[in-house]
């Protein structure tokens, strides 16, 4: 059967395939054990992963039974873990338009950036300049350090930014590097502060924890936007807008925390969901119920069975990568 014939692989389960691609390394027995449940809970989880095993045979000229060993041992290379999975969602001739897309475009930006998290990891860098980052969960980014600017590169997810002094000013001028975060639409340069910065589908959102950040879309020829301490602000490539105030919490994932002030369960279930592998949703019925409280993000099922406990919700698992909470029915009587 040639590639381009295979069987259509659902989205939710495509993502599980390539996270344990990317996660199986040398010696870690405990991620193979949870991979081969994985394996043995679905038919289409085995089928997923023999699509992988052919592009495999197809690269190296192996016999498909044999590729599926060469998968499964420890020290599969991640560059090529990560061109098997480019191939597994976009198809042996999407390779170069996988880069800009979807599930395949998250693989290539965290083979590729210079920093990167994978789903359900946090990570703290602390830079050459003294500036400290934090890459929250499926996040990359890249570095660019001059004699004239400090640049970090978002490319995809969100990070927490607290700069430090420049320790390398223009010994003729004094003038400090400016350091500035660009993503998509634009850029945020910091003013001595700390801050963050999210990467959206055609938008980009800052929150200021303390100090001055100024905003500047990429296409826009008005002054920049200023935020200063306590604000938020979203700007597209063609204007910068001025949000509501910072709600509780924000930034808190960098301390392993998710954070809620009565939000609403879609929402809350939503930023969950960044945090674990598979597909997780909530129940439209369910979606106005209202979620206050501080939970752990290092386990996100903890969490979920936490909300059984305070809300009139269960939870329904299809597979351990196919989750949905819905409204609990009513006993009877």
């Amino acid at each position: 059967m040639a590639l381009t014939d295979a069987p259509q692989i659902p989205p939710d389960i495509a993502r599980a395939a390539v996270h344990w691609l990317l996660e199986l390394s040398p010696g870690d027995t405990r991620t193979r054990r949870q991979w081969q449940a994985w394996l043995d809970a679905d038919p289409r989880h085995l089928q997923a992963w023999q699509r992988i095993a052919q592009v495999d045979g197809q690269l190296r000229g192996l016999p498909t039974p044999l590729a599926l060993q060469t998968l499964a041992a420890p020290g599969l290379a991640r560059r090529h873990s990560v061109r098997l999975a480019l191939l597994l969602t976009a198809g042996a001739g999407g390779l170069l338009a996988a880069r800009h897309s979807g599930l395949a475009g998250q693989a290539w930006q965290q083979a590729s950036a210079d920093l990167s998290t994978a789903t359900g990891e946090r990570r703290e860098q602390r830079l050459a300049d003294g500036t400290r980052l934090w890459l929250n969960t499926a996040s990359a980014v890249d570095l660019h350090y001059s004699a004239s600017e400090r640049l970090i590169v978002l490319r995809a997810g969100e990070i927490l930014v607290h700069s430090a002094p420049d320790p390398q000013p223009d010994p003729a001028t004094r003038a400090a590097r400016p350091l500035r975060v660009r993503s998509s639409q634009g850029t945020a340069r910091a003013i001595g502060t700390r801050f963050s910065v999210r990467q959206h589908d055609g938008s980009t959102h800052v929150a200021v924890l303390d100090g001055l950040v100024e905003l500047q879309p990429r296409n826009a020829a008005a002054p920049a936007l200023r935020l200063s301490r306590g604000q938020a602000g979203q700007f597209t490539a063609a204007a910068a807008r001025r949000e509501p105030d910072l709600r509780e919490g924000v930034g808190a994932w960098a301390e392993g925390m998710l954070v809620a002030d009565d939000m609403p369960l879609a929402d809350f279930i939503a930023e969950l969901a960044r945090h674990r592998p598979g597909l997780l949703r909530c129940a439209p019925d369910a979606a106005q119920l209202r979620v206050s409280g501080s939970y752990p993000l290092a386990d996100t099922g903890r969490v979920l069975q936490a909300l059984t406990r305070s809300l009139p919700v269960r939870i329904h698992s299809r597979t351990r990568w196919w989750v949905t909470v819905e409204m609990r029915a009513p006993s009877q009587g």
